[in-house]
């Protein structure tokens, strides 16, 4: 039964959705179809509206010069000059030439000329010009036939003097007589008229009666043909020399699809890009000139976009229903499981409280423990803090003890010969030499004050910190060092080389920064004891001003480090001293002191022998020295 009903389920949905594919199918034709017709309709009114614009302005152009050769044909100089012909005199012939050319450019035309009975130009309004058309012979011509034979005539062709296309007009000079003694023929440019005819995606044209386009938009396209011309019309063409000789090639393109009765589809090709096609709605209307048309061409790439936006719009419509069809089936979906879901939804909820409230229970006391932890070792690490200092302390206090012997020497000394200049003093007062005895007297208190400096040293160097990172001068700390160390250097001959740049400026806690110095020199004096060569190198450089970092340097010429050691040599207890010479806490401490400060130290063996420390710090300026003292 239940199989039955999935098998019935799934055979209407499948006829459902394939109603729906019909039914789309069916609309997206039917909007396709309603959308081109409507698009291709409004560009034949379009179209439409174009002829009467362009018939117009084409009506208007030619009335400008279709009376002009009539009124030219009325001058009394005109007449007496074909009736003298060929034997006018030359004043006459001037005062036409100069007529003519005043009427040509009164009325902006091409070229106004005189034609005697025979066909021979005898006043041109060009007389004055290197092309002239005077003593040319036009009888070929249609124009000048027509005039002699109807008394009008009109004719489109391309100068064979100029070789400049343009429309002629002609009129017959009739005599006292009767009979025509010549003609008088004006020559109009269209080029204002393509001008003004230019839009975009669109081509005008005006086709002749031999469906040759005399006048287009597209300049390609001039000159050609719209419909087949027979050999005997192509022969009557080059006789009449209409197109200066130019055979006349056919236009490709091929007639699609009738619209209405005078607008039909078409390919062509297009005249903006070359070696392409497109397809055009073409409109036209007969001229009152015999045989004459106008040819209006316009891009139908529009119309297909509507009809492509109306099929996207159907299909977008046929999308929102078939999402919503099948939103409204998972709701459905979802609503029953929903429901199905809410039961055992409620009995994991009376689970979860019971495991909410045993779980909160344990962790309030895992809270609790953990605070006291924290607690617990936040006084650790305060502990640890002061202890670390009090190391630091016992350090100084250490290296003390050991400078105890060098300095005892340095402080007897002056003891000693404070003392004999005071047995002097007494003697020359007795003597009553006062002179020497203040003498004495002054020598003595340069004594103590040389004493004074050297405790005042070893009291700042022994006295606990106050830990706070500034600016401290490298070269003075390392004078510092040197100070404390002066009388071993200069007992057991070493040689300290010292390469500091003036105001090298280092972040540090000063006297933590002199432990530091006083260690590691104090390490490389031991080094080098028993070694032939005491050289000891202290220096320090910026490799990078942009990083901001100082890395300073102290080598010795000693016998390096053991491999063994090198690898736990700031570890606390790791020492290569004898024993009852030091505990192993020096390095360990000078690398806390360093850490401290936000500073890197290495140790490494160097290649041409002897070990050396590296300590890499932040840099400051001068300026923030200033500030930080």
């Amino acid at each position: 039964m239940r199989l039955n009903l999935r098998t019935s389920i799934r055979n209407r949905r499948f006829w459902g959705w394939g109603a729906a594919a019909v039914l789309y199918l069916g609309v997206t034709a039917a909007a396709a179809e309603f959308t081109w017709n409507r698009a291709i309709d409004a560009l034949a009114d379009v179209g439409e509206h174009r002829l009467d614009l362009y018939a117009a302005s084409l009506k208007s152009e030619l009335n400008r010069f279709e009376t002009m050769p009539a009124i030219v044909a009325r001058q009394d100089s005109v007449q007496a000059l074909l009736a003298a012909a060929p034997h006018a005199s030359a004043p006459l012939q001037h005062e036409v030439d100069t007529y003519l050319e005043a009427v040509n450019r009164d009325a902006g035309s091409l070229a106004t000329y005189v034609i005697d009975r025979h066909g021979a130009v005898i006043a041109a309004s060009n007389w004055n010009q290197p092309r002239t058309f005077i003593g040319t012979n036009v009888s070929y011509r249609p124009y000048f036939k027509d005039a002699l034979a109807t008394g009008t005539g009109r004719f489109f062709g391309i100068g064979t003097n100029t070789g400049m296309p343009g429309l002629y007009f002609a009129s017959a000079v009739r005599g006292a007589a009767g009979p025509s003694t010549g003609a008088v023929a004006v020559k109009v440019s269209v080029d204002a008229l393509e001008q003004a005819w230019r839009m975009p995606g669109e081509a005008a044209m005006v086709v002749d009666g031999n469906g040759v386009i005399v006048i287009s938009t597209a300049p390609g396209w001039k000159f050609m043909s719209v419909r087949p011309i027979t050999e005997q019309r192509q022969r009557a063409i080059q006789a009449s020399q209409q197109y200066a000789g130019r055979a006349v090639e056919p236009l490709s393109y091929r007639r699609v699809d009738d619209w209405k009765r005078d607008a039909w589809l078409g390919n062509f090709p297009d005249w903006r890009t070359p070696g392409r096609t497109a397809r055009y709605l073409v409109v036209s209307r007969p001229l009152p000139q015999a045989g004459d048309s106008l040819m209006v061409l316009q891009d139908i790439a529009g119309a297909y976009r509507q009809e492509h936006l109306a099929v996207a719009f159907v299909t977008g419509a046929f999308l929102i229903a078939a999402l919503y069809g099948l939103y409204a089936g998972q709701r459905r979906r979802t609503i029953a499981e929903k429901l199905k879901a809410q039961d055992a939804l409620r009995r994991a909820n009376d689970e979860l409280e019971w495991t909410v409230a045993h779980r909160t229970a344990a962790l309030t006391a895992a809270n609790e423990r953990m605070q006291r932890e924290i607690t617990e070792r936040e006084l650790t690490e305060q502990r640890l803090r002061d202890s670390q200092q009090e190391v630091v302390h016992a350090g100084k206090l250490a290296v003390l003890g050991q400078m105890a012997a060098g300095l005892t020497h340095e402080i007897n000394q002056p003891l000693v010969a404070i003392r004999t200049l005071c047995d002097n003093a007494r003697t020359f007062f007795e003597r009553n030499q006062p002179a020497q005895a203040f003498a004495n007297l002054d020598r003595i208190a340069r004594l103590v004050e040389s004493m004074a400096v050297l405790t005042s040293e070893l009291k700042a160097f022994a006295r606990k910190p106050d830990v706070e990172r500034v600016a401290v001068s490298l070269n003075e700390v390392v004078a510092h060092a040197r100070f404390m160390y002066e009388a071993r250097i200069r007992d057991e001959a070493v040689q300290l080389d010292v390469n500091i740049p003036s105001g090298t400026m280092v972040y540090a806690e000063s006297s933590q920064l002199q432990q530091v110095i006083v260690n590691l020199l104090g390490n490389a004096l031991d080094a080098i004891r028993d070694a032939e060569t005491r050289v000891i190198r202290i220096e320090a450089v910026q490799p990078d001003p942009q990083l901001g970092r100082v890395l300073f340097t102290i080598a010795d010429s000693g016998g390096g480090i053991a491999p063994e050691v090198l690898a736990h040599l700031f570890e606390p207890f790791v020492t290569t001293k004898p024993r009852g010479h030091g505990l192993g806490l020096g390095l360990a401490i000078t690398s806390r002191i360093v850490e401290g400060f936000g500073a890197k130290i290495y140790g490494a063996n160097r290649e041409d022998g002897g070990a050396q420390f590296s300590i890499e710090f932040a840099a400051a300026t001068s300026q923030r020295a200033e500030h930080g003292r």
